[in-house]
């Protein structure tokens, strides 16, 4: 695990699809600049911005296939996460979880990668130095994109309701990706989050290929 985040709120920038990711008839381009990654217009998402935008050429780009499965609102949990092997979307899950664990090891199967996500062992410190421990729901995996199929991840910006935003830009090899915004204005933060991917602060991160 490289590092984590959470953001529930996905939009869409994608000729042929609406701000949710849903088809359209007809492509109203007035609200988007085709530069990647330049979203204009306000999102009918209770008024406030996404916190990643899936950019791309036509709906069939790897980005949206990779989300095809990935709901616009995803609630309070949803969690993004880069491992040195794949990005992954994780949203909780809506059933109840068997005594024994096996739904989940059924849904994750993705080994010892996730443990501080989708196990109580997730923890937080405070002033004093202890530790608590912090409860985490059973989740599960709705969206993966191989290393393979990613190209690059650099800080970039997107241009959100007429201002810029900085974000960690995932882009993909076909030239499609994500806007990683998460509410965040201070682009320091992604830069941290891009050395963590390139394993700079320990371990063996992620390279781009």
């Amino acid at each position: 695990m490289l590092w984590a985040a959470s953001g529930d709120r996905v939009a869409h920038d994608v000729p042929g699809l609406d701000q949710r990711g849903r088809p359209q008839a007809s492509v109203e381009l007035g609200g988007f600049d085709r530069d990647p990654g330049t979203m204009t217009t306000n999102l009918d998402l209770e008024r406030r911005p996404p916190d990643v935008v899936v950019f791309g050429d036509h709906p069939d780009c790897l980005a949206r296939r990779a989300l095809r499965h990935v709901c616009a609102h995803g609630g309070q949990w949803r969690t993004w996460a880069l491992t040195s092997a794949r990005l992954l979307v994780l949203d909780v899950l809506k059933v109840p979880l068997p005594r024994d664990g096996s739904l989940l090891r059924r849904t994750l199967g993705l080994g010892r990668e996730l443990v501080n996500i989708v196990t109580e062992r997730a923890r937080r410190h405070v002033g004093d130095g202890t530790e608590l421990p912090v409860t985490c729901p059973p989740m599960a995996v709705v969206a993966a994109v191989d290393r393979s199929r990613i190209g690059d991840i650099a800080v970039s910006r997107r241009r959100l309701a007429m201002r810029t935003r900085p974000c960690l830009r995932v882009r993909l090899v076909d030239g499609s990706g994500l806007d990683l915004l998460f509410g965040v204005e201070d682009e320091s933060v992604f830069e941290w989050m891009l050395q963590l991917g390139r394993g700079e602060s320990e371990g063996e991160g992620w390279r781009s290929r």
